[in-house]
């Protein structure tokens, strides 16, 4: 099956399911480079590794500076809790650490 896994923790699931989360954000490497995330392709969001899942296409993609893609993309679609940019660059460094590159991928769910 030629799709992208992304496991993911229950309040980013949730955050897809219902407030407004449309990009995914990982740091830049291994799996997650433009050779495996590309517009168009199959990803399968899943709650942890064997819990529900969401099926989808890959949209926008978007590397670089955090502070880059930030500037390309609304906080609020990556961290939709967050109230401003700031607290979504602190809640972004907190699970992925500081990094010299990112990849944003634009999750187009079908349910």
């Amino acid at each position: 099956m030629d799709r992208l896994f992304v496991p993911l923790n229950t309040e980013p699931f949730e955050d897809f399911k219902h407030n407004g989360k449309t990009f995914e954000l990982r740091s830049y490497g291994r799996q997650y480079t433009e050779k495996r995330v590309y517009t168009g392709r199959k990803v399968e969001l899943r709650k942890g590794y064997s819990g529900e899942s969401i099926w989808g296409s890959i949209g926008k993609v978007e590397t670089g500076m955090l502070e880059d893609i930030l500037t390309k993309i609304s906080y609020k679609r990556i961290t939709p809790k967050a109230k401003t940019a700031e607290e979504s660059k602190k809640m972004i460094s907190e699970v992925l650490g500081c990094k010299d590159k990112y990849i944003a991928f634009e999750v187009l769910l079908k349910y």
